[in-house]
């Protein structure tokens, strides 16, 4: 099921626009989300009185995929500043995504193919991560990770 819209930002000051060629995730005071749990950290971001300023997939961040060992754009899904100067750059995801799948007991042919696709997205994501946080090392920032758990859905 997709879980998509607009949120109506609350203070529209807070939110830093997005450079044109990603405007279409911006229109007059409208920021689209892509999950239930990026709205939910909008919501956070928009009304939390220590947050100054967010953006939603400010830029991008080169990454080596694995399944192909080319180099590939990944955009993080927030960057966030509080009052206290403190800068994160945050991924949104599910917590079944953050740990390594567990090969299923019953090995039917729709099982494992899952589970093939669930391993290939946990080492995509791993490499993301990393690039992340090695990007996030160099420019002073710190690059966290926020699920479901920490989103209390």
């Amino acid at each position: 099921m997709s879980y998509k819209g607009w949120y109506k930002l609350q203070c529209p000051e807070k939110f830093i626009k997005p450079l044109d060629e990603f405007m279409e995730s911006y229109q007059d005071g409208y920021i689209l989300y892509k999950s239930r749990l990026e709205q939910k950290f909008m919501v956070y971001c928009d009304i939390n009185k220590h947050v100054t300023k967010f953006s939603l997939e400010p830029f991008a961040i080169n990454y080596i995929k694995p399944t192909d060992g080319k180099v590939h754009r990944y955009f993080i899904d927030f960057f966030v500043e509080f009052n206290n100067k403190d800068r994160f750059l945050v991924e949104i995801k599910p917590f079944s995504q953050t740990v390594r799948p567990v090969l299923p007991k019953k090995q039917t042919p729709k099982a494992m193919t899952q589970f093939h696709f669930d391993l290939q997205t946990y080492f995509i994501n791993q490499s993301k991560w990393a690039a992340a946080k090695n990007f996030a090392e160099e420019k002073g920032l710190r690059f966290v990770i926020v699920t479901d758990k920490e989103l209390n859905l």
